[in-house]
């Protein structure tokens, strides 16, 4: 038998294509998709609860006002309501979608957003820039202050720095531009050794009789919040200041 001279037109076994890698760093699989599950109940849920809000204040709008038309102006309320909630819920859902993270920030940026965007539709794009910083400074201080550790937000937010202790706990140490500070331990050894040196100066009769008198009055002081403490009291001679408070 002969070979055949017609070409194979037989179709080819089927490839898999190759796996798909991160192009900026070969070999690394590719980001993860962003998620942000819930936000159409997040959506739907507030949007009802804002027309609630409009059909109920529109409603009072109209009773105080006995010269209105109670229907239209329910209406009006109830739609103006509905569409400022909904705009601001999506904003903030599609931050916290960018954002990767639940926080205080995506309901600014948001508030923000869509403040921005009342402003310049009822007012003018003059009154765009105060409409975002009006509803994101409201929006996004409600939510901050509806968390439960809202108070380590601020303290982070202000220059704070949180330490863990052993415990559990936290210890804020203070900003450098804060008037009181903690001193730390190594601070307050430094103080010691500096006050013993300039003990020693005025005993040995090296200091002007100024500057001893000085050394001898803050000497004396030390003494007594030292006696004090060890009496449970603290500097002012009250119950409660025991050995361990704080040194500042």
């Amino acid at each position: 038998m002969t070979a055949s001279l017609l070409p194979d037109f037989s179709p080819s076994p089927p490839t898999s294509p190759p796996p798909v890698t991160n192009l900026s760093t070969p070999g690394t699989p590719p980001p993860a998709p962003l998620r942000n599950p819930g936000w159409q109940r997040r959506i739907v849920e507030g949007t009802t609860g804002g027309f609630v809000a409009g059909l109920a204040g529109g409603a009072l709008y109209a009773i105080y006002n006995e010269k209105l038309n109670v229907a239209p102006v329910i209406a009006g309320t109830a739609g103006n309501f509905t569409l400022v909630t909904a705009t601001f819920l999506g904003c903030r859902e599609l931050t916290r979608l960018m954002r990767q993270t639940d926080d205080w920030m995506n309901s600014a940026v948001g508030g923000a957003l869509s403040g921005s965007m009342c402003g310049r539709a009822l007012y003018g794009s003059a009154h765009s820039i105060s409409g975002a910083l009006l509803f994101g400074t409201v929006l996004g201080g409600v939510h901050f202050l509806s968390e439960e550790d809202a108070s380590g937000d601020l303290y982070k937010l202000v220059g704070f720095q949180a330490i863990e202790r052993a415990d559990g706990t936290k210890d804020w140490v203070t900003p450098g531009w804060f008037p009181i500070r903690r001193i730390s331990d190594r601070e307050l050894e430094a103080n010691e050794i500096e006050f013993k040196l300039r003990v020693a100066a005025v005993l040995e009769g090296r200091l002007t009789p100024e500057a001893a008198e000085t050394v001898r009055s803050e000497y004396r002081e030390r003494r007594r919040v030292e006696a004090l403490r060890r009496a449970g009291k603290d500097a002012e001679g009250n119950k409660g200041g025991g050995v361990g408070g704080e040194r500042r």
